[in-house]
């Protein structure tokens, strides 16, 4: 969950309609500014959230309040490369930019712990693999 403090509580948006909206917005792209492959970036934004299910599992801080996604404490990389995995199903492009979003996300965890450097090394290598499946550089 994206958790905003507000006056009166929380403001708490779902990782999926969060998703959603940064789909719809991209589907407003002038289509003379767009991004190479559209279409499958669309796809790729409004899916890239989709490993979390707030309604299942525990979402509460010790102190009762709703916890942001950022406060999150596993330690397990599995739900995250099974996130990957099935954007693959969608498309190299897709599974890229899924592995993007993951690898900036959890860069500040390099050097935390060896499962977290695994999982980033390998994120490097699938993403260079799958540039060169697309025709595709870094930049």
């Amino acid at each position: 969950m994206i958790v905003h403090p507000t006056q009166n509580g929380w403001q708490i948006i779902y990782h999926r309609a969060h998703a959603l909206l940064a789909a719809q917005l991209a589907g407003h792209w002038r289509r003379k500014d767009a991004p190479p492959r559209l279409y499958e970036t669309i796809a790729a934004i409004s899916h890239h959230d989709d490993l979390a299910k707030e309604w299942e599992g525990d979402n509460l801080t010790e102190a009762g309040t709703p916890k942001d996604f950022e406060m999150d404490e596993g330690n397990s990389y599995d739900p995250l490369r099974k996130h990957i995995e099935h954007a693959l199903y969608r498309g190299h492009w897709v599974a890229l930019l899924n592995s993007m979003h993951q690898s900036h996300l959890n860069a500040s965890k390099r050097g935390t712990a060896a499962e977290a450097d695994a999982f980033l090394d390998e994120q490097a290598d699938n993403q260079k693999r799958w540039r060169k499946e697309v025709e595709t550089t870094k930049e």
